[in-house]
């Protein structure tokens, strides 16, 4: 056999075993970590960029700066205590489906006190016992949207309460008026004083 046939046949079996040789395994990388929450924490963490409603709380002893209770006869016991707690106050009676605004007594008020809605009369919708920055509210007594019997849509009324403060930021005094459409600012003492309307207290 001469020289360059035993090159090519060792040639071939060196290919030959090279084919059939199991490939070397590729170098691995370790895969990329993530960084994974456990599903307590990431549920915290959600809740707390949702926005949380609660009675402010502020001043001495951390009495909150409002409180609404609802009563058995549907009645709400309001208690307002400083200034800090209209915007909460509104709100709430907003979600138990009153229609009712709270503002600040403004002394310089230009448009003084807001005129009464036309069925103002037809009862007194906030009575107060003798507590300041205690009141309650009749809701049955703020009239709703109706449709008369000639077919004329009658929009309904607002509860108006106005507040008033002294120098310390405790409630002095609390007034309200039933409106048909709620004014930027009102003057304090627009009607209804703590003895005002005995006989509607319920």
């Amino acid at each position: 056999m001469s020289t360059p046939t035993q090159f090519k046949q060792r040639l071939a079996a060196e290919l030959s075993t090279m084919a059939t040789a199991p490939a070397p395994a590729p170098a691995t990388r370790a895969p990329a970590r993530r960084l994974r929450l456990p599903l307590a924490i990431a549920t915290v963490a959600t809740a707390a960029a949702a926005a949380v409603v609660v009675p402010t709380l502020s001043g001495s002893g951390g009495s909150p700066a409002y409180a609404v209770t609802k009563k058995d006869d549907g009645s709400l016991i309001l208690h307002l205590n400083r200034p800090e707690g209209l915007p909460g106050l509104q709100q709430q009676l907003k979600k138990m489906g009153v229609r009712a605004a709270a503002l600040e007594g403004d002394e310089n008020c230009p448009t003084g006190a807001p005129p009464h809605a036309p069925w103002a009369t037809a009862g007194y919708a906030l009575t107060f016992p003798s507590e300041p920055g205690k009141a309650v509210i009749h809701p049955d007594l703020i009239p709703d949207d109706t449709t008369r019997s000639d077919g004329r849509r009658v929009a309904g009324a607002t509860l108006l309460i106005v507040a008033e403060f002294g120098k310390d930021n405790a409630t002095k005094a609390v007034s309200f008026r039933l409106v048909s459409k709620v004014p930027k600012c009102s003057v304090p003492g627009i009607g209804g004083g703590p003895d005002a309307h005995p006989a509607a207290q319920r």
